[in-house]
């Protein structure tokens, strides 16, 4: 033992010696090593001695009193380090510095420390994520309060909540506005709404267009059904001119009627008894009609035959053969 441990600052027990537990190898001892000073004649409230240094005596602390102790330390340390670990969703593992029993105190109290503190973050996670939800049930602005600023899944829970929550209303609302379009639609008047988010408008547009696009239908099915009715196109009593003509495209577009008016004609031309067909008597005065029209052709074409016997009967039989095939040819067209 040098004489720099005259120097050795510290507070001695009743045999005038301590533990060395600051700067120690600056003073030529151990970390943890017993000591004397000045022979050991010095008492408990010794702070700074001069003279020789004894020996080191083998009385004090053991060991094992000294490994439980640092462990001891360790176990703190590791908890506090744990603790805020946890609760900051920390993932990296921590390297503490010192003696065997240390590490091994600080690693047990780490683990311990870092659950509790998980589970801690855990519970407020939650607690954030129902405030941020409250407050988004009132505000289209977020605001995240101090307490969860410096975290940052207390900070995302907040915003979680908060966004789910204007995420409800701006459904209900968008259901609202997509009604009123679809309401305004229906009577074809647009009243698109002001100073909303674009996703109400939007929702409203949408209702709009539904309602117009069903309207629509409605007057093609009119103007459709009225074919098979009217031998020509009349202009239905509507004050809309845009309904007008949905009535007249859906008019025209029945391409079915042209199959029933040359089925007929080619039936009256044919000379055959007048029979309209099951699928065709929901347009039974346009069937008749051009039944009729092909019958009176059929008539006036006998007539002229029958006015031509004079010119002998071959070529009667002729006349009656190009006729035949002239009515077979009407009715496959």
């Amino acid at each position: 033992m040098t004489d720099m441990v005259n120097a050795h600052p510290g507070r001695t027990d009743g045999n005038g010696g301590h533990t060395c537990r600051t700067n120690c190898e600056k003073w030529g001892l151990d970390y943890g090593e017993y000591h004397y000073h000045n022979g050991g004649s010095s008492g408990s409230g010794g702070g700074s001695f001069s003279g020789s240094t004894s020996t080191v005596q083998p009385s004090g602390p053991s060991p094992e009193e000294i490994a439980e102790r640092e462990k001891s330390q360790g176990e703190k340390d590791g908890y506090a380090a744990g603790l805020e670990a946890g609760y900051e969703g920390k993932t990296e593992s921590p390297s503490p510095t010192g003696s065997d029993a240390y590490i091994e105190g600080y690693n047990a109290g780490y683990k311990n420390g870092y659950t509790k503190g998980a589970k801690k973050l855990e519970t407020d996670k939650s607690k954030a994520q129902n405030e941020g939800y409250e407050f988004g049930k009132k505000n289209d602005s977020i605001t995240i309060p101090k307490a969860y600023q410096n975290n940052a899944y207390l900070k995302a829970a907040f915003e979680e909540g908060f966004n789910k929550a204007v995420s409800e209303r701006d459904e209900l609302k968008k259901k609202e506005y997509n009604k009123q379009g679809y309401n305004d639609g229906k009577k074809d008047i647009y009243n698109e709404p002001k100073d909303v988010k674009d996703i109400y408008i939007k929702a409203y547009k949408e209702g709009y267009e539904k309602a117009q696009a069903e309207l629509k239908e409605t007057y093609l099915q009119q103007g459709h059904e009225a074919a098979f009715k009217s031998l020509v196109y009349e202009e239905p009593k509507l004050d809309n001119a845009k309904f007008i003509d949905w009535y007249k495209e859906g008019f025209e577009s029945n391409k079915e009627v042209k199959k029933i008016k040359d089925a007929a004609y080619n039936l009256g031309l044919s000379g055959e008894q007048y029979k309209i067909p099951q699928e065709y008597v929901k347009a039974e005065k346009i069937y008749r009609h051009y039944y009729e029209k092909g019958f009176k052709e059929y008539e006036e074409e006998r007539k002229e035959d029958t006015a031509k016997t004079a010119g002998g009967t071959g070529i009667i039989t002729l006349a009656w053969l190009a006729r035949r095939f002239y009515v077979a040819k009407k009715m496959v067209s």
